[in-house]
């Protein structure tokens, strides 16, 4: 497989441009090598019709790593990340596919759907985004993890989730792993919540059983550092509605936003919604904000290749995409403290 230092499984596209699948050492961070008799993760990629065929298959055998009595060896995702990761963690931010320019299945696999079960129906329905901190937490809005819509209640959280309306989600490429739909066991809200006008919006949710790691679920990183550099680009990833679209869309999207002075938000949303500290301040350019669908969403930052969460989406303008009108977010360094400290070990 070459150097031992660094490896690659190339997938060959038009043009200069490589996607792939970075093998630092033998295997990928949060990857460990074990026998493919003891990673379900890969067993069941081997199921997909996708990989059937010569073309992919020495693809996967690519990620092999050695040999143990007769039994390959294999990258296994086995991350056993108990707690929360700040910045420079290895084991966190860190997306396990990379190129310039892609945008594609599992570059954020830290974002959540976070699913809502009509008492009646049975029927689920996905009113916000969240992100993965921890094998069992995923981190959100407390406007979200305390919506009540009509006739439904809060229930699962979905994972390794790209494309909405197709499953598994396969591109050219490679074929990302099934999602997982997991249980909500409880969650931990901010104590002092005030609805009405959006005050310490943050909450945990805590999963009955443990997420398991791959290319497309992994933990992201908190941002504990409380400076930000004014104008800088953030992004914006979650499902939903952007300025300019009329219907919902079902593949994960972004959006970059720069980051503007807290005393913009003050300035128009500051009579009839008290911003404070513990707030960040996003947006503003014209046609371009999340109007729907966004709330709990993470807001992103890349530092040196390692995504680190900033911000959650909490509230914004009526007139979404208005110029000169930017969102508010909910500032994780302010919390991340609480986060800490309310979070499973």
């Amino acid at each position: 497989m070459g150097r031992a230092e660094e490896e690659a499984l190339n997938f060959k596209v038009s043009g200069m441009k490589r996607y792939y699948v970075i093998l630092e050492g033998r295997c990928p961070p949060n990857t460990s090598c074990v026998p493919i008799s003891s990673c379900p993760l890969l067993e069941d990629l081997m199921d997909f019709s996708c990989f059937s065929s010569d073309k992919y298959f020495h693809r996967l055998n690519s990620l092999t790593c050695g040999n143990n009595n007769e039994e390959d060896l294999v990258c296994c995702p086995a991350c056993e990340c108990a707690r929360v990761h700040p910045p420079n963690t290895a084991e966190c931010g860190r997306s396990m596919v990379r190129a310039n320019d892609y945008k594609g299945i599992g570059l954020h696999p830290w974002v959540a759907r976070i699913g809502f079960t009509n008492k009646d129906t049975g029927t689920v329905r996905f009113a916000c985004s969240g992100s993965i901190i921890a094998k069992r937490v995923v981190l959100t809005a407390a406007h979200c993890a305390l919506a009540k819509p009509e006739g439904y209640k809060l229930s699962t959280v979905v994972v390794g989730e790209w494309d909405t309306t197709r499953s598994p989600d396969c591109n050219e490429y490679f074929c990302a792993p099934v999602t997982q739909a997991l249980k909500v066991e409880n969650v931990v809200v901010h104590p002092g919540y005030e609805q009405k006008i959006f005050r310490h919006d943050i909450a945990l949710i805590v999963l009955k059983d443990d997420i398991k790691y791959s290319v497309t679920a992994a933990p992201l990183c908190l941002n504990d550092k409380p400076e930000i550099v004014i104008n800088e680009r953030a992004t914006l990833v979650g499902w939903g509605k952007l300025s300019g679209q009329t219907n919902m869309v079902g593949k994960q999207q972004q959006l970059e936003v720069p980051l503007v002075p807290l005393e913009t938000c003050e300035s128009i949303f500051g009579e009839s919604v008290p911003v404070h500290e513990g707030q960040l301040c996003a947006g503003g350019e014209e046609g371009r904000d999340a109007c729907s669908g966004f709330g709990g969403a993470p807001l992103l930052i890349n530092r040196d290749g390692q995504y680190l969460q900033i911000g959650i989406v909490s509230f914004g303008s009526e007139n979404c995409g208005s110029e000169g009108v930017p969102s508010v977010y909910t500032n994780i360094a302010h919390y991340f403290h609480w986060i800490v400290e309310n979070s499973p070990s």
